[in-house]
């Protein structure tokens, strides 16, 4: 009988062991604001208006997400022993302001993938992941909120950043305004997480780490190569310094016996706490790769040929003054075949506690002017205020 005591008090340990070192997490972040945006579109040319037109509206809105996007998330991590460990991630985006998920409606929209970490080697996941060259931008400035004058996270399809078509030419004058972010950034864009994915992050060696992405596209056909999408980034931070340097390349589906289609983004930057303040600044090349700008003036003036670079700018400034943080930046694209798109914006911060955050903040840019000047009639030119989006509002993020 003592032997059998002794035995499954033995084996009640090793369970409890066993169970301490399996974990899941549910965490989550809660984010909603009252605001007011102005923003402004460009209709199609029609029959009627072969110049097209533009309108723009004033509206009164509770939105999600003006810090952060609202999420839930589960988190699981299984020591294996060795310092491996198997991990996971699932997390969808929220919109409070509608209860309807985020990410076009995804459960998982967010983060959806399993793999393997180890504090000597790095981890990889597989499946749909956050890119590296995301994560940067999420880091520096404005850390991304609806009042980050430079970021733009809503990358579309080649029709749509094609500014040889109208629905391209809107969408690029509007500075990627959509029904469910009222915002506008600066820079042309790039996709902030992959499908069909496979993610690399190395430890950090001395302050100094890297991270890599490859999409599969898995959109093969008959003759046609699949469209992939894939970047990396190399990081050092060093107490108050910190340095990047970053590339991604987001991948058009691919067309039978067409180039593979691209925006490229290269990105370098740093940013240096002084206690008192920190400043950032960091420079971007974005580049249309084999997509065309037919019907289009290019920078040489002629119709027809390859979209020019655009070259893009950013600086940022972080104040604390105890429980509260005021954060600013400015930002600038420029390129000769869609002219100059600035933006700035500023926000401030009160925490409330750990967990809790009173904000409010504004942001306005200025949508590409050679764009506008081309693609719609001389009445809203260059110039004109109707190109302008704006967007304040105040509002309150929780974390759990």
């Amino acid at each position: 009988m003592k032997k059998t005591l002794i035995a499954f008090a033995a084996l009640s340990a090793i369970a409890g062991m066993a169970q301490a070192q399996s974990t899941v997490t549910l965490y989550g972040l809660l984010d909603a604001n009252v605001g007011s945006a102005k923003t402004n579109s460009f209709s199609a040319p029609t029959l009627l208006n072969p110049n097209g037109s533009y309108s723009s509206q004033r509206q009164t809105l509770v939105s999600s997400g003006g810090l952060n996007g609202s999420r839930f998330g589960f988190r699981i991590t299984e020591d294996l022993g060795g310092g491996l460990a198997a991990i996971g991630n699932l997390e969808g985006g929220v919109n409070l302001d509608t209860g309807a998920s985020g990410q076009g409606g995804l459960l998982f929209g967010r983060q959806a993938n399993v793999g393997l970490a180890s504090a000597t080697l790095g981890t990889v996941t597989i499946g749909r992941n956050k890119t590296p060259y995301y994560d940067l931008h999420a880091s520096t400035g404005l850390r991304e909120s609806a009042f980050d004058a430079t970021t733009n996270t809503n990358f579309g399809t080649a029709a749509n950043y094609n500014p040889a078509s109208a629905a391209g030419g809107a969408y690029l004058l509007s500075n990627h305004n959509s029904a469910s972010a009222p915002t506008a950034a600066t820079w042309l864009g790039f996709n902030a997480r992959l499908n069909n994915s496979i993610r690399y992050t190395s430890p950090s060696f001395s302050g100094f780490s890297v991270a890599g992405i490859y999409g599969f596209g898995e959109d093969k056909g008959i003759n046609q190569r699949a469209s992939q999408t894939y970047g990396g980034t190399a990081q050092y931070t060093n107490g108050p310094i910190m340095a990047y340097l970053g590339y991604q390349s987001d991948g058009y589906a691919r067309v039978a016996g067409v180039a593979r289609q691209s925006l490229e983004n290269t990105l370098v930057g740093a940013s240096y706490d002084f206690g008192v303040a920190k400043v950032g600044a960091n420079y971007n090349r974005a580049k249309f790769k084999n997509v065309t700008a037919t019907g289009f003036l290019n920078g040489n003036g002629v119709a027809g040929g390859s979209i020019d670079a655009q070259k893009e700018y950013g600086l940022s400034v972080s104040v604390p003054f105890g429980a509260t943080v005021v954060e600013a930046n400015y930002g600038q694209s420029k390129g000769n075949t869609l002219g100059k798109s600035t933006g700035a914006g500023i926000q401030a911060l009160y925490s409330l506690s750990k967990r809790t955050t009173l904000y409010t903040g504004y942001s306005s840019t200025k949508a590409y002017d050679r764009l506008a000047q081309l693609s719609v009639n001389s009445q809203a030119g260059s110039g004109s205020t109707i190109e302008r989006n704006s967007f304040f509002a105040a509002g309150v993020r929780h974390t759990f």
